[in-house]
């Protein structure tokens, strides 16, 4: 197995150093979480950016949904409109407490996911001796990335007054195309999720002392196979 070794003793950093340096200084951010695993501080400060994104789009959500019900072909009229009669002057528990619960679930959760697909490739299939936590510690700082996706797509929906915003490839397609096979592939060369894969492969990379192509590879790899298995769900699934 090809492995990178790192001999050198750094200090601990702060929770802020660790935050600047994913950004700027992957390796040595990821080196140094390594060493000492953390994971509360990322975890909350993307569970909070994460509710404040829900909120401000909350308008725009709402809206959203209720068009996929109006184009639905699986519903007959009066079904659709019991539904939307449903929607109309919601409780403050279905609008915003079951929301931020779900919120708060998933701010765990995906970093927990990850760590799991990560330590089955990179333990299992690698011959890495990564513990969990190790692994959980990385995954969550590396999702600081989608802070940024959240703070750009924001201002971007409410102006456009819309959730449909696309920063990949699938902005050269018309949006009227957004369901077909082309436009949702192209839609996967999203400049956040090349960003991610890169932080991500870099984290995988440190955690289970592997080069950083076998990484790159591994991680784009398993992006596209998920990607292709979720949008294959989704048009099955689809209203």
């Amino acid at each position: 197995m090809e492995t990178i070794e790192n001999t050198n003793p750094q200090k601990q950093m702060t929770a802020i150093e660790r935050t600047i340096n994913v950004f700027y200084a992957p390796e040595k951010a990821f080196e140094n979480i390594n060493l000492k695993p953390t994971w509360l501080f990322p975890v909350l400060l993307i569970l909070f950016s994460s509710l404040g994104f829900m909120y401000a789009t909350h308008d725009l959500q709402t809206s959203y949904q209720k068009k996929i019900i109006m184009d639905s072909e699986r519903f007959s009229e009066d079904q659709k409109d019991k539904i939307l009669e449903g929607m109309e002057n919601p409780s403050a528990l279905r609008e915003y407490i079951i929301p931020a619960v779900g919120v708060t679930v998933t701010a765990f959760a995906i970093p927990a996911i990850l760590a799991g697909i990560f330590m089955l490739f990179g333990n299992f299939v690698y011959g890495g001796t990564a513990t969990y936590k190790n692994i959980f510690s990385v995954t969550a700082w590396a999702g600081l990335i989608g802070i940024v996706e959240m703070i750009v797509k924001a201002p971007l929906m409410i102006a456009r007054n819309s959730m449909e915003v696309y920063t990949s490839l699938a902005v050269l397609m018309d949006e009227a195309l957004s369901k077909t096979w082309g436009f949702q592939l192209l839609n996967l060369i999203d400049v956040f999720v090349i960003w991610k894969i890169i932080i991500y492969s870099i984290a995988f990379s440190i955690v289970f002392k592997l080069s950083k192509n076998k990484s790159y590879a591994t991680l784009s790899v398993l992006y596209v196979v998920f990607a292709i298995i979720t949008i294959s769900l989704t048009r099955i699934l689809s209203f």
